[in-house]
């Protein structure tokens, strides 16, 4: 039973983990390993020491959203001999937050026209901000049992010195590096940082857990928090959630 619930909730979390730009590399399978690999134990603990928030630190939380982006369109068009007027109408429908629609005065297909559409990922404040009352202690970082902590992040707790993450469920898991986005036309500044890939299931205790914990280092000295899971405690399967963070380092 809760092998199904994991299979449908891996499904879930592959639209986040596409929409901030990662891949499926945090997801299993052979790019972990690598990832893994090309950084030894002990400097993935100093960077998960280092991404981790502060005791008392403030924190923003943020949604996920999409931009329209014309990616390319305005050199295609003029190459062909479009209609500037068409073009501009196109691109500030973009500029709106506007699907485009098409007009045959570009001089290209529809068909054509679609592939030159893209939503690109950005992060949207929520307007709302949170002290985090953590727990740290040179060996430890933990999210308190207690109010003002999220409810999503409490009970996680961070070993300093192995970078490894012990969640309320009962399981331990240990960091992955996450490299630096490269993609020109990335709309958000991923400049590489840790992820743990918590899937794990206890048939005695009954519980378990399937999700994703990252740390990544934006552009001006900000981390970005994400977690998303989906668990089970002593049978009792919970709901998907999710938190996406914002602080700075």
């Amino acid at each position: 039973m809760f092998g199904t619930a994991m299979s449908a909730s891996r499904r879930s979390l592959l639209p986040l983990v596409a929409l901030l730009g990662l891949g499926t590399a945090g997801l299993g399978g052979p790019g972990n390993q690598a990832l893994a690999s090309a950084e030894s134990p002990a400097a993935l603990a100093t960077r998960v020491a280092a991404l981790l928030p502060a005791a008392e630190q403030t924190a923003q939380l943020v949604n996920r959203g999409a931009r329209i982006a014309t990616v390319n369109l305005q050199q295609r068009v003029t190459s062909v001999g479009g209609s500037p007027a068409a073009l501009r109408m196109v691109l500030a429908s973009a500029a709106r937050g506007q699907v485009p629609s098409y007009d045959a005065r570009l001089g290209i297909t529809r068909e054509e026209f679609g592939r030159y559409l893209a939503f690109q990922p950005v992060l949207v404040p929520s307007g709302k901000s949170l002290k985090l009352p953590l727990l740290r202690t040179p060996q430890r970082l933990t999210f308190p049992e207690q109010p003002g902590v999220p409810a999503l992040l409490r009970g996680l707790s961070f070993d300093l010195r192995s970078g490894e993450v012990e969640v309320p469920e009962g399981f331990t898991f240990k960091p992955v590096r996450v490299p630096a986005s490269t993609a020109s036309d990335r709309s958000i500044d991923l400049r590489g940082g840790v992820q743990w890939n918590l899937h794990g299931y206890d048939p005695i205790s009954q519980n378990g857990i399937h999700g994703q914990l990252s740390l990544h280092q934006l552009g001006s000295n900000q981390v970005l928090l994400t977690y998303h899971r989906t668990n089970m405690l002593r049978g009792v399967p919970g709901e998907e959630a999710e938190i996406l963070l914002t602080y700075f380092r």
